[in-house]
């Protein structure tokens, strides 16, 4: 953020104010009445009222309220007339609260004089700007690199004999080998016909480790038991669409068999899969590879540096990126073959878990990069201006030299390069179950009994998969990561949800409880709203509640798109829907901006795909910073529901029923889950 000014507030200066009032393009929606704003210096005006003064979504009195600014806010406005269009709200950040944040100086290497301790989920830097593609339009990129400049073989080693001494919880991942039946899905399979290894299937053309969580993620009518009998081993069957592929390389949908005590489960200390190779490749022989594959060598080239070439081709790493991706063996790897194996989840997991020991490239020793001098044709009498500048530009941007005497690494430069997502995906997923509460650390597996014990038998098995799902992908990236969040959030989704059965507000108000004056005097500002937006005026109050009479009542869908309809989306309306129910076409908008989802032209997405209506409720929950509200340990558990649900209520309806809703939940939580927070939620 900018700022300007002196003293202990300073003036926000990168925003024109607050994000509830801000369109698409970021100006300012709504007006004020000038009644109420005293003039300070040309369009700037000090708002004099208290305690407040309501901003209209219209220039008029009857129009809705987007939000309230309080006495003494300073405001620029626009236009002439009774009401003034809204232009910019002054807003005030406490200075001693930042941090500067100065540019970063490029071409220059710093070594820290004392290192500093990164934990989980510290800012350690920003996308940059990689100028190597189109200079005009940078794309912003990260280069990250994961290496070890231990003895990472002798620590896979240690960490394989150590972890038969754990219990068999800890087996999390489970392996189907090379040839692992696919059988194809038939409609009569079921709990009393399982598929059969003689059905009609594909084998699978290669290993694949398959993650607990997924597995117990699955819903019902994709996982089958068969119990032990006589003549039978017991086993069971999943159904895993699009992770096997066949011989070809095509994805195969089906039901693979797990055989009890016989299928292989390990947990992510055995490393399984995981490979070392030490690959001695020079960059010279490197180059003539790469050079012979893409045709680039003449016939003299081809016979003086086929040997370079070869000891290339013939090197362990080599050969195991051949096994995988070389699929026409024609000992060579294109693009496209590249393309097409990390297409594959198999051969992307076995990529992934490639550990290659090499000498790092930004280790500059001169010597190594004249060595290509012949290769590339560059010599005194016939000097290649590009790679002599190149030359130089690698010596500049090398750094290994001037850090590793530092900070203990390697002064050789050879350490053991591991792929990141892959190595963060093989233990966080496995070890940690998704969550781990980021107050007293325990982890928190959110199984599909515990779900189940707190929705109840009315819920829609696919809501309790979706939930499962979600907590293992989703609760994470929006900061839902503590014991006393996950049950506040449960309590509060229980109630607008009806019992996690109705993601959908129903506007059903039928004339056998309410009339028209009654309809009306329940809501407006939102029926207001809806006449404001499409032009109808009334001479009277009898004339406007005998319309509402006649269009209203009992007619859900007239009622919804009237009062929560958009000039933007017309015909659809944005009633409170999902987990935690988002209302109105602009938090519908906002909502589709910042994640993607396409809410704001399909708002019915909310209530027919259960994953959205988790995720957008959690994208809420951290839109309203209602974590920090949760997590506040001064407040007793009835005050803590008060506070948590006035974000998501403003005027606390079903409180009684959020608070049992919580005390109903938490002891269901501490039941399932040992946490040292158990005195704190």
């Amino acid at each position: 953020m900018t700022v300007s000014g002196e003293g202990e507030y300073r003036k926000l200066e990168s925003t024109n104010g607050p994000d509830v009032l801000k369109k698409a393009d970021g100006s300012l929606l709504g007006f004020l009445s000038v009644d109420y704003l005293v003039p300070v210096v040309g369009d700037e005006y000090r708002v004099k009222a208290t305690p407040s003064l309501r901003v209209r979504a219209e220039a008029n009195t009857s129009s809705s309220v987007l939000m309230e600014l309080p006495d003494g806010t300073e405001v620029t406005v626009s236009g002439e007339g009774p009401f003034r269009k809204l232009e910019r709200v002054n807003q005030y950040v406490h200075f001693n609260s930042l941090e500067g944040a100065p540019e970063p100086l490029a071409d220059r290497i710093v070594v820290l004089d004392q290192p500093i301790p990164i934990k989980a989920g510290d800012l350690i830097g920003h996308i940059g700007e990689y100028q190597g593609g189109n200079a005009e339009h940078p794309e912003k990129k990260l280069h990250l690199e994961v290496f070890s400049a231990d003895h990472v073989e002798p620590f896979i080693e240690a960490s394989r004999a150590w972890t038969h001494r754990l219990p068999a919880a800890s087996k999390t991942w489970l392996k189907f080998s090379k040839g692992t039946a696919v059988v194809t899905h038939q409609e009569r399979f079921n709990a009393t016909q399982p598929p059969t290894l003689s059905a009609a299937g594909t084998p699978s053309d290669a290993d694949l480790r398959v993650p607990k969580s997924l597995i117990d993620g699955l819903p019902a009518d994709k996982k089958i038991v068969v119990t032990a009998a006589p003549d039978r081993s017991a086993c069971n069957w999943y159904r895993l669409d699009g992770l096997f592929h066949d011989e070809n390389g095509v994805l195969l949908d089906g039901w693979v068999r797990e055989e009890v005590g016989v299928t292989p489960w390990f947990g992510p200390w055995s490393w399984e899969g995981y490979d070392v190779v030490f690959n001695y490749d020079s960059p010279r022989q490197t180059l003539a590879s790469f050079f012979r594959a893409v045709g680039r060598f003449s016939q003299e080239q081809l016979e003086r540096y086929g040997n370079l070439a070869d000891k290339s081709d013939e090197g362990r790493m080599k050969n195991r990126l051949y096994d995988i991706i070389d699929r026409d063996r024609d000992g060579v790897v294109t693009a496209e073959e590249l393309q097409a194996a990390i297409a594959l989840p198999a051969h992307a997991q076995s990529l992934s878990q490639l550990v290659i020991h090499y000498e790092s490239e930004w280790r500059h020793e001169p010597y190594k990069w004249d060595a290509l001098d012949d290769v590339l044709g560059h010599s005194g009498s016939t000097p290649l201006l590009n790679w002599v500048a190149e030359k130089e530009r690698i010596k500049e941007i090398s750094w290994w030299n001037e850090v590793a005497p530092e900070v203990g690494l390697p002064v050789d430069g050879r350490v053991y390069h591991l792929h990141p997502v892959g190595l963060v995906n093989h233990l966080f997923i496995s070890v940690q179950g998704v969550l781990n509460c980021k107050k007293c650390g325990a982890m928190i597996n959110l199984t599909r009994g515990f779900f189940e014990d707190i929705c109840g038998n009315a819920v829609n098995p696919e809501f309790i998969s979706a939930m499962v799902g979600a907590s293992r992908s989703m609760f994470n990236k929006y900061g839902v990561n503590s014991c006393v969040q996950i049950t506040h959030l449960l309590a509060q989704a229980k109630k607008e949800t009806g019992g996690f059965v109705s993601f959908r507000e129903s506007l059903n108000y039928s004339r056998r409880t309410y009339t028209a004056d009654k309809l009306y005097k329940l809501s407006p500002t939102v029926i207001n709203a809806g006449f404001s937006r499409v032009g109808l005026r009334f001479v009277s109050k009898e004339e406007k509640l005998k319309w509402i009479d006649e269009n209203f009542l009992g007619n859900d869908a007239a009622y919804g798109v009237h009062c929560y309809g958009s000039t933007e989306q017309p015909g659809k309306d944005f009633r409170g829907r999902g987990l935690i129910h988002l209302t109105h076409y602009e938090t519908y908008k906002k909502c589709a901006k910042e994640t993607g989802l396409k809410i704001d032209v399909m708002p019915e997405l909310l209530e027919s795909d259960f994953a959205v209506a988790i995720e957008t409720a959690l994208w809420f929950w951290q839109g309203k910073n209602i974590a920090l509200i949760a997590e506040d340990t001064s407040l007793s558990e009835n005050a803590a529901v008060i506070a948590v649900t006035r974000p998501i209520n403003v005027g606390l309806a079903g409180l009684p029923e959020r608070q049992q809703y919580k005390r109903d939940i938490t002891p269901i939580f501490f039941h399932h889950f040992e946490t040292e927070c158990t005195k704190n939620v």
